[in-house]
């Protein structure tokens, strides 16, 4: 199953449940944001791709970009939409890469947080991308990335991890990890009338580490002037040197 077929069937539908109350998290997004010094300083465009329900988009648009919003997901969509008002966020439902590929503007800021960049299908695709965000990239521009590092195997119990629960649903993670990739299984419990009932759904994420991505960036003369792991979460911005 792919990314964007276990999100539709499966994730999708408890998404912004599992990250938890929106207001709170985008300000911990924004503030990471302005640790980095984010703000408009030549022509105020913003992508964020891999979107979501918008913890950047709307952190973005309140630092004063205007921000193309990319995510492949409908529901996902809907939820930003709902919350933009009359910030300067336009939503465009499509597939990052593909996006990138289509889209004949560059800008200052390039985000791809909350683990998106592992939803590519291989390294191949991992390197077409940030490719595309380099020539996306005005000169200074800047690339933000978040991802967790699954490039050490783990074993044993240690691959179930609790994500979330309350009285009525219960989300636990599984992992299996192969050479390429890691297998996730999310593991959703619901109680409906009175009953629990599961719902089980997997999909691959690519593996990848730090020293490996920084390597990639450096390569498309993207220099990584921050870097800071949070919750378990790694977090970079890159800026375009040449």
């Amino acid at each position: 199953m792919t990314a964007k077929e276990h999100y539709e069937q499966h994730l999708g539908k408890v998404y912004a449940w599992m990250c938890g109350e929106f207001s709170l998290k985008q300000r911990e997004q924004q503030e990471v944001l302005e640790s980095w010094g984010i703000q408009p300083s030549i022509n105020g465009l913003a992508l964020d791709l891999g979107c979501g329900h918008g913890l950047q988009s709307v952190s973005l648009a309140r630092l004063g970009f205007q921000v193309v919003a990319v995510d492949f997901y409908t529901r996902l969509l809907d939820e930003l939409r709902s919350r933009t008002g009359h910030m300067p966020i336009e939503v465009v439902e499509d597939d990052m890469l593909l996006f990138l590929q289509r889209f004949d503007r560059k800008a200052e800021v390039i985000s791809c947080m909350g683990d998106t960049l592992t939803h590519l299908e291989n390294h191949s695709a991992l390197e077409r991308f940030i490719a595309e965000t380099k020539r996306h990239l005005l000169q200074n521009g800047k690339l933000l990335i978040s991802f967790r590092d699954l490039s050490s195997d783990v074993d044993g119990l240690s691959r179930f991890i609790p994500v979330k629960s309350d009285r009525d649903k219960i989300l636990t993670c599984f992992l299996e990890y192969f050479p390429g990739h890691v297998m996730v299984h999310d593991i959703l419990h619901c109680r409906e009338n009175g009953r629990w009932i599961q719902s089980v759904s997997a999909y691959p994420k690519l593996r990848l580490s730090e020293a490996a991505l920084i390597k990639l960036l450096q390569s498309n003369d993207l220099n990584v002037e921050a870097n800071k792991c949070i919750a378990g979460m790694n977090y970079l911005m890159a800026v375009k040197t040449a």
